[in-house]
């Protein structure tokens, strides 16, 4: 005979799985109105400084660029006045040294001119001068004299001359000039322009 069971069959096996406690969400706290409030007037604040500061910025920048400009228009007008300038110094120094020579020779002139005077007046009797050269520091004399003591007597002479001094015999040597043994010499010696004796 065949017994048919209708009742719910009861499995046996494993228990249902406990399932873990989910973590509550982090929620959103919504502040209070004042504080919100404050947080909003404080961004605004600092929105406004930064804006204020900007502007500013702003400003300064336009002001120093528009410095900027007008020093460069003056720069520019006055490398003209400098070019200029450097051109009239260039010129005054060529025209320098163009007078420089002309100075010095018109110092040395007079100077020359009385150093001759000089050894002219101390030029001894009986003693002839053949060759005279001088310049503004040397002076070479070359000569004639009947003795050894008329062209020592000349040197003597010649530095007693507050405006010649170390006067030097290079050459004396005997010659016969028409019949007449006479002492050539060569002198040399320096000249100043202070009128100081140098001894």
């Amino acid at each position: 005979m065949i017994k048919i069971n209708l009742a719910p069959i009861t499995k046996k096996g494993r228990a249902p799985k406990a399932r873990a406690p989910r973590a509550p969400r982090p929620g959103i706290k919504i502040p209070p109105i004042q504080t919100a409030i404050v947080y909003i007037a404080g961004i605004v604040i600092v929105a406004l400084i930064v804006i204020v500061l900007l502007v500013t910025q702003n400003i300064q920048m336009r002001n120093y660029n528009a410095n900027i400009t007008q020093l460069n228009a003056k720069l520019d007008e006055l490398k003209i006045y400098k070019a200029a300038v450097d051109s009239l110094e260039t010129r005054e120094r060529e025209l320098a040294a163009l007078i420089s020579p002309i100075k010095q020779l018109n110092k040395n002139r007079f100077f020359i001119a009385h150093i001759l005077d000089e050894v002219s007046a101390r030029v001894p009797d009986f003693t002839w001068l053949t060759m005279l050269n001088a310049d503004s520091t040397n002076l070479d004399i070359k000569g004639i004299a009947a003795s050894n003591l008329l062209v020592a007597d000349f040197m003597n002479r010649l530095e007693e001359s507050p405006y010649i001094y170390n006067v030097d015999l290079s050459v004396l040597e005997k010659k016969v000039i028409e019949k007449q043994e006479m002492m050539e010499f060569t002198l040399t010696a320096n000249v100043g322009l202070d009128p100081v004796i140098r001894r």
